[in-house]
């Protein structure tokens, strides 16, 4: 690092040093709100029910949506962990939300509705259709709003990842996949030579 002196005494840095630290500064600040942002998500669902005055109507409400996301996503094992999350987070995104799901259910029961393909041909240009994509798209990519900012709930479990994971390493700075310090080292069978 190179230091100059000023006149009155002080050093400044270079200008390769002092872009270093802003992105060491920067980097931590995001790694650390990352760190709580996460570290709270799993808090946040227990929360959220011990504060609901009905339990139960709370816990029949998350098994409407389950239900309700296993039809729209053509999957039946979704991670329960997460669809909390995801709706908690797109009830309160949306007022209306949770009555949505029991209108999106009630429709699918009454007409017999096997598949989300069947269900999205007969809900174009309904109401109901936004409330079926907004579903859909928080299942496959963890979020339930567009743009840079928007809060990531699933990012590992996202429904996206899960067709190519067994071939491909979900997208990360972490080469090995994210999470990949929880798995043993490959054994070493013999020594590198250089």
């Amino acid at each position: 690092m190179k230091n100059n002196n000023n006149s009155d005494g002080q050093s400044e840095l270079s200008a390769n040093g002092r872009s270093r630290r802003s992105l060491i500064s920067r980097s931590s600040s995001v790694i650390a709100s990352f760190a709580l942002v996460s570290g709270g998500l799993s808090a946040v669902p227990a929360l959220a029910a011990e504060n609901k005055p009905d339990n139960k109507n709370a816990a029949a409400d998350l098994a409407a949506f389950i239900k309700l996301s296993r039809l729209l996503t053509g999957h039946n094992s979704l991670d329960v962990q997460l669809g909390e999350r995801l709706y908690l987070a797109l009830c309160q995104h949306d007022g209306q939300f949770s009555a949505q799901v029991k209108q999106l259910i009630a429709f699918a029961e009454q007409n017999n509705i096997p598949d989300v393909e069947t269900l999205d041909e007969k809900l174009k240009q309904q109401p109901l259709h936004e409330p079926m994509m907004s579903i859909i798209k928080a299942w496959y990519s963890g979020v339930i709003e567009p743009g840079y900012h928007a809060r990531v709930y699933g990012y590992q479990q996202a429904l996206m990842y899960q067709v190519s994971r067994d071939g491909m390493v979900i997208p990360t700075y972490a080469h090995n996949g994210p999470d990949y310090w929880v798995a043993n080292p490959p054994p070493v069978d013999r020594l590198l030579t250089f």
